[in-house]
Order: structure tokens, then sequence, then C-alpha cells
């Protein structure tokens, strides 16, 4: 099963952060920047006295460590808490940038960060950027991608982060920093920079903030799915051995509350916000049986929007193979009044500009 991840890498400056910050804010979901850790880490460590090329006294630092990402107010994306602190815009100064990138070269604070990474993308669908994440964080990541740009644009945008460049720092000094940074990263023996080989590659060098987020978005609507194993027990079989025909119904309902869970809008969080999703129809159309002890995957994608109804695609299948597919309308209704309502912006922004939302 993927994770729910939509990994965004890339060099130092190539735009990825603000690009994912961007996707996030789009789809509704949280935004999570793997290198404030490293930063957090590079914090710390300055706090404490310990070299950021000390590897021993890191790893004794580390241990007495608490840190999570965690929101610092209801609504806000998750940001680093260490020692239930959270240092904000402290990690963003050029010294800590430039000790984040001393420690984050040393093995065992990346094995240590790795554990950090992956619980902050555990339950519901986010935005992780950083360096390593399609390939080392997440290999299983659901949507990868790797942006890049030339090295004159990024040394341009660096410069222009006033508060992450040091004093009588020029495009030059920058982009020859820029270019050390991406040889470190590219060459260290743990989790090296390189696109990961299913991610797909942006290059940002002439396109707007816009333009890259209009890419990015029309990339996960057109693939916008969760999917769940589950091992058939003998009681969901009838007499002749295979699934009951009625049960696969009951599957398409359990991929379905797990689309809901991964883009951060389960069933409980809908009610709560006060609205229903009853089914208007529904239908399967059957290809091939399952038996007892066979472990199934259902896949359920977010089809399409028209008006107050939307569908949901379902497929059941068996290693590779396809056992059944289908799918479920519904309307969206006022939990409140009874009536039909348009579906909440949580569902609307994932489909608005894919074109299959009417």
């Amino acid at each position: 099963m993927k994770a729910r991840v939509i990994a965004i890498d890339g060099p130092a400056a190539s735009g990825k952060s603000t690009a994912a910050r961007n996707l996030a804010a789009a789809l509704g979901i949280p935004y999570i920047n793997t290198g404030s850790l490293y930063r957090a880490i590079a914090w710390k460590a300055a706090r404490n006295g310990v070299g950021v090329r000390d590897e021993n006294a890191l790893v004794k630092m580390l241990a007495e460590t608490d840190v999570c990402y965690a929101a610092p107010a209801p609504g806000e994306n998750p940001d680093i808490r260490i020692d239930g602190v959270f240092p904000g815009g402290e990690l963003r100064s050029a010294e800590t940038a430039a000790g984040a990138s001393a420690v984050a070269t040393i093995p065992a604070v990346r094995a240590w960060a790795l554990g950090i990474q992956r619980a902050a993308a555990e339950e519901k669908l986010v935005v992780m950027e950083g360096r390593d994440i399609g390939t080392a964080v997440f290999p299983d990541a659901q949507y990868k991608f790797f942006l890049t740009a030339s090295p004159l644009v990024r040394a341009q945008r660096r410069f222009a982060q006033n508060d992450e460049i040091p004093p009588g720092a020029t495009v030059e000094s920058i982009a020859a920093e820029i270019a050390a940074r991406d040889k470190q990263d590219s060459e260290r023996a743990t989790a090296p920079l390189r696109q990961a080989e299913d991610a797909e590659l942006i290059d940002s060098s002439d396109l707007t903030q816009e333009q890259v987020l209009a890419l990015l978005l029309g990339r996960v609507r057109r693939d916008l799915s969760a999917s769940i194993e589950y091992r058939i027990p003998f009681a969901d079989t009838d007499q002749m051995g295979v699934v009951y025909y009625a049960n696969y119904f009951v599957y398409f309902e359990m991929a379905r509350a797990e689309l809901l869970r991964a883009i951060s809008f389960s069933y409980s969080e809908m009610e709560h916000a006060g609205y229903g999703l009853p089914v208007l129809e529904a239908v399967c159309h059957y290809k091939a049986p399952a038996r007892f002890e066979d472990r199934i995957t259902i896949t359920a994608r977010l089809a399409e929007i028209k008006g107050v109804r939307l569908r949901v695609a379902c497929t059941v299948t068996c290693g590779g193979r396809l056992l059944a597919e289908g799918y479920t309308w519904h309307a969206c209704m006022s939990s409140k009044t009874g009536r039909p309502v348009r579906p909440p912006a949580k569902i609307l922004n994932l489909l608005e500009e894919g074109g299959t939302s009417k």
C-alpha cells in the first residue's frame, strides 16, 4: 500500500518549499518541511555547545531530545516542537542553516530523524518536502516530484531570502555555496540527493509559482486514490467457496472510508462539519472470484463531482488480477437540514481544476 505522502524533493533554492506550501494550501492538507528537523537539531546543538560534526556528542544529545511535528495552534501546519518549544523563525537564520547542512550528513542523525519524519505521515495525506523524501524517507510515496532550477535562478532566489544569507553575500557567493551544498548532498553516503526513478521532474527556472502549482495539482488530481489490503475470512464466502457478491459493496465502503481519511476528511470529521454522503447508486461488475484467505487490494478513487453528487470509483484486485470494479454515486447532504448541498471545499478543491468537476 502506498504511503499517504506527496513527496517533493529537490536541491537548495529550487522552489520546493514554496511549491509544497502552495500545494498543501490548495488541497487543504498538512505541509511538512523535513529540513526544519535538521535545523532544529543544529539549533539545539548551538544552544548546548555541541559541535555539529561531533557524531558522538550529537547522538548523546538526541537521546535526551523530545522532538516531533505538531501544530503550534489549531488549524496551522505542523512545525517542529523540540523539548516543548517551537523555535519557529529562529530556525531560518544563516547560522542554523549552515549547521543543518552539517548534521544532515551524519548517518546516525539521519537514522534517528527517519522515524520522526515517518511518524508525521501515519494517518493522513500530507505534502512533505526535502531532499530524500521519495528515495529514503518514503520510497513508497503515493506521489513523487523532483523540483529543480538553473544554478543562476536558484542563487537569485536564495539571495532574495534576506534572513537566510550572511552579511556581505553576493549572488556569486550564494551560487558557490549552493554548488557546494549540491555536491555535499549528492555525494553523501547516506540518502544522497537524487531524483527517484518514479518521480516527475519539474524545472521551475522559467515558471511562476502559480504555474508550478498548476502542474502539481494536475498530477495529484488525476490520480487521487487510496488502497487497503484485506485477507478474505471464511465468513465472507458462500457455499461455493467464493466471496458472496454483496460483500464487494462492503469492500467498496472500506476503501471509500480510507480515501476520505487520506484526504483529511474522514466520516467522523465530515459528520462533525455537518455533512453526510448517502449512497444513491451502487454498481459492481464481477470479473473473477475471490476465495478464502486470498489477500485482495481494494482501491477507491474520487472520480467526479456533478452539482451535489459525487462518484467514487472502486477496484478489487488480487495479485494484480482484476476481480471486480464499480462505483458508487453519493449525494452530499446537510446533516442539519437534510437537504442536498454542494460538497465542502475540502472535496471540491481536489477536483475543481482537474476537468471532472461540473
